[in-house]
């Protein structure tokens, strides 16, 4: 799956349910989609656009391609597809769930959409989300990791608890770990009970799983703190069922716990958080323990954006900027909106000036080379950056610094990085 692509592409050959979903999804998730109501269609917007879409949302039966031949031909291309029909036989449920696809649905009425909608939602939502899987079995693991990466999580993998352990000492941000029960060296009943000493079941979800799924086994992983058994052999849909409670319930904890601290608009932090966080890494920097550098990021001529496409387009192009902070910068970069169109970032340990100027130029050349597209418009945005690895006195003294380079950036024709000179 693309990680940078952005749109949805519908092939329905329903007018009503064609047009249904394209409005419930932009407007729902503001995301960008594209309509075709045939084969021939879609091979068209495709043959230019293959490379914009991170999920295709097909109508098995086609009046150019009845027996489903779109599903190939999109998988062939790497798109990951959610299958429309109007109903499914065992024979044909077998064939689907074979190929690498999302998932199906049942086009019994407009309900349905909805259910189309949240797929999509979370394959949107799930970039950057983070599972380990934990099996000594490379078939199972291999199997575990294909179906998590279908649905645009970022997976890691390990054949024993003590590589698990390591692997999430080095990432904290692990949402979701599947681990076996019976492996060398340390068994998934000890791994279990080695992370609930440092996360609770509410900030990382476990799910252990077992060929021999007798009451004890599953028992015994939910003393030691897993949240969740599934037993082997299991059918794809409910793994994907049990794997999206468990995230669910993760996220929604997490929103609760964040909401305080983050800007409902686009999930960065805001300003709260930057000085409260801010005020932390400056006297750690003070002490020598590491570098900090600032940075003001604006947004050029936001308030144009405005006037000419409304409202909803500019709350697009901040999401749209925002999930390009989220998948550029490191997990421990901090990055919050501190204003309508203005961003504050803090970063630790770029020991080089010349290493802040090659981050700070691939994010605005990365927001420069993805503009937002919107139907049949192409919505150009950049940003001005300053910023500076000069310590202050203050905190307050360096982001001060850092807007003082951004209004340079501004002064010399904006779509600029400039660091601040003493």
């Amino acid at each position: 799956m693309n990680k940078t692509a952005k749109k949805v592409l519908v092939v329905e050959d329903s007018r009503s349910v064609n047009e249904q979903l394209v409005l419930s999804i932009g407007s729902q998730l503001y995301i960008d989609v594209e309509a075709a109501y045939s084969l021939e269609e879609a091979k068209q917007i495709l043959d230019t656009q293959s490379d914009k879409f991170f999920v295709a949302v097909l109508d098995l039966n086609l009046p150019d391609a009845p027996n489903g031949e779109i599903v190939d031909f999109v998988l062939d291309i790497g798109i990951p597809p959610i299958i429309l029909t109007g109903n499914i036989s065992d024979d044909l449920h077998d064939t689907m769930m074979n190929k690498p696809i999302i998932d199906y649905v049942l086009k019994r009425n407009l309900n349905e959409i909805e259910y189309v909608v949240e797929i999509i939602r979370r394959l949107r939502d799930n970039r950057g989300r983070k599972v380990l899987v934990v099996d000594d079995s490379n078939s199972a693991r291999e199997l575990m990791v294909s179906l998590l990466r279908r649905y645009n999580l970022e997976v890691f993998e390990a054949s024993n608890g003590h590589d698990a352990l390591k692997i999430l000492d080095d990432n904290d941000d692990i949402i979701l770990i599947i681990t076996d029960y019976n492996m060398p060296k340390m068994d998934g009943m000890q791994l279990t009970a080695k992370v609930r000493k440092k996360f609770s079941r509410n900030e990382l979800a476990i799910i252990g799983i077992s060929t021999t799924g007798s009451g004890t086994i599953s028992l015994n992983l939910l003393k030691s703190g897993a949240n969740d058994f599934l037993p082997r052999p299991f059918i794809h849909e409910e793994f994907y069922c049990r794997v999206n409670q468990n995230i669910d319930a993760v996220v929604s904890y997490r929103i609760l716990t964040d909401a305080a601290d983050r800007d409902f608009l686009t999930g960065l932090f805001n300003r709260k958080y930057i000085f409260k966080t801010g005020e932390k890494l400056f006297q750690n920097a003070k002490r020598s323990n590491f570098t900090l550098t600032v940075a003001m990021i604006d947004i050029d001529y936001f308030k144009m954006i405005n006037d000419t496409y409304g409202h909803q387009v500019g709350d697009m192009v901040l999401n749209n900027v925002a999930s390009i902070f989220f998948e550029q910068l490191r997990a421990a970069d901090v990055i919050a909106r501190i204003g309508g169109d203005e961003f504050c970032l803090l970063c630790v340990n770029i020991d080089k000036d010349s290493d802040a100027e090659l981050l700070f130029e691939r994010l605005r050349k990365m927001i420069t080379d993805y503009p937002l597209e919107i139907k049949d418009q192409t919505v150009s945005v950049t940003v001005s950056i300053g910023y500076t690895t000069v310590l202050r006195d203050t905190l307050d003294h360096m982001i001060r610094d850092a807007d003082t380079a951004l209004y340079e950036a501004k002064e010399k024709g904006r779509n600029k990085v400039v660091r601040f000179m003493e």
